[in-house]
């Protein structure tokens, strides 16, 4: 595509933000080739430390073990990204004198040593396994110029208060405490290159952390230097393009910040952890909607009504119903249904939750906005059907809409076709530690 050509293509937000077209379905990146996922300056815990440093998200922890582990652990993480759970100033979360404690703490834990870094540029190899699932990826940096030009593709969208608010903390702390979480193809000869290149190397080096946490995951990561990071580079840098699984804000706010400094180097890369997509663990978010007040015969006239994007019939109790793409369990006090939608609604690309929210929320409950209508709540897909029902259908002013998990495959297409998925779609693992790998930028 000639770059003079692309100039005068329709000009839109994510043509600009992403290098997407909405008028012909190119994309800028195809015009720029670049050297964009990068090893750089890693500040890792002290390996005898690691496993007191890494934390949860703060948000994780109930008041009381949130308050726990501050004053059990001086190591914690929670100490930088909290400070003020410490007792040591009664700042707002979100202003910029919190941030600036956060910096102070931040700099206390290097001072201290328990945050270090070998000043070489190097990649890491990052392993995170439980008794469900394992998954082994690279940190590195993602440039800026690289998400622009169309090689990270996106599925959400973000509020730009967010961003904002995200921005300044960046601006403020100086520092990527926690990766965004991207996926690459490896069913071709360059992703299977990638993950062949750490098979080889985990077989033949030894962790420089190793250790397992509380919640009965382990966490192994090997620092590749400067001297052999090139051929990990250069399998990552000929993949055409990523997909980011998680952390859309982070994205969309260090663009912000790379725009407002455009010579400072360091604040034109983003953390990222790149996972193989045969590796990439996604669970359904199900939805919670009050109960209108109906009864089992309003409910199944209800559905009648949308004969023509579905069928449906009453399961019971003691039936195994699998969970699969197309279906979506409906459970109230007194009954429940399986839900199949008509395979010409799959045709168009549409993932359950949006024909959810389009036909049966919009068009028979009146729930227009699903980010804002109270009545409508979210449940991450870690529970099974018994546990669910038990928890949201035990009484009966909630109705449970138990989904399946949507698909990598689906996921990429999404972003490959320029659209979003609705609101708490998906609940990706492996979940990061904060404090585990930091890239500083100021």
């Amino acid at each position: 595509m000639d770059p003079a050509r692309w100039r005068g293509h329709q000009c839109s937000p994510r043509t600009h933000r992403f290098g997407n077209c909405q008028d012909c379905e190119g994309n800028l990146r195809k015009t720029i080739r670049l050297t964009w996922f990068n090893p750089f300056r890693i500040i890792v815990p002290q390996s005898d430390k690691a496993h007191l440093v890494a934390s949860r998200s703060y948000v994780s922890y109930g008041k009381a073990e949130l308050q726990d582990k501050l004053d059990r652990n001086p190591y914690s993480f929670l100490h930088v990204i909290n400070p003020s759970g410490s007792g040591k100033a009664p700042f707002k979360r979100g202003s910029e004198s919190f941030y600036g404690l956060v910096r102070e703490r931040f700099e206390f834990f290097l001072s201290e040593g328990w945050l270090t870094t070998n000043n070489e540029l190097s990649f890491a190899i990052y392993r995170q396994s439980s008794e469900h699932h394992t998954c082994t990826g690279i940190v590195g940096t993602l440039s800026v110029d690289g998400i622009k030009n169309g090689r990270l593709k996106l599925h959400e969208q973000t509020l730009e208060s967010r961003e904002k608010l995200f921005a300044k903390y960046l601006e403020t702390v100086g520092c990527h405490a926690e990766p965004v979480l991207c996926v690459y193809p490896d069913h071709d000869s360059t992703g299977a290159g990638a993950n062949a290149y750490m098979s080889t190397w985990i077989d033949s080096h030894r962790p420089d952390m190793d250790f397992t946490t509380t919640d009965r995951i382990r966490h192994a990561v090997w620092l590749i230097g400067t001297g052999d990071s090139q051929p990990l580079s250069s399998y990552l840098n000929t993949i055409p393009a990523m997909y980011l699984a998680d952390g859309h804000h982070r994205i969309a706010s260090s663009l912000r910040l790379a725009k407002k400094y455009p010579n400072q180097p360091s604040k034109q890369h983003v953390l990222a952890f790149a996972v193989p997509a045969s590796q990439l663990a996604i669970r359904p978010y199900h939805r919670i909607v009050l109960h209108p007040g109906w009864n089992t015969d309003q409910w199944e006239s209800a559905f009648d009504s949308l004969r023509d994007y579905l069928s449906w019939r009453r399961i019971t109790d003691d039936e195994v119903v699998p969970s699969d793409v197309g279906n979506v369990q409906v459970h109230t006090s007194d009954q429940s249904w399986e839900l199949k939608w008509a395979e010409s609604l799959h045709a168009h690309g549409q993932v359950d939750a949006a024909l959810l929210q389009e036909y049966v929320f919009k068009r028979l409950l009146g729930i227009e906005d699903p980010r804002n209508d109270p009545r409508l709540n979210y449940a991450p897909g870690f529970l099974d059907t018994a546990a669910l029902k038990a928890k949201y259908t035990s009484q009966s002013g909630q109705v449970l809409f138990k989904l399946h998990a949507v698909t990598s495959r689906q996921l990429m297409d999404t972003a490959d076709e320029g659209r979003f998925l609705p609101p708490k779609s998906t609940w990706i693992e492996p979940k990061l530690r904060s404090g585990l790998f930091i890239h500083e930028i100021q």
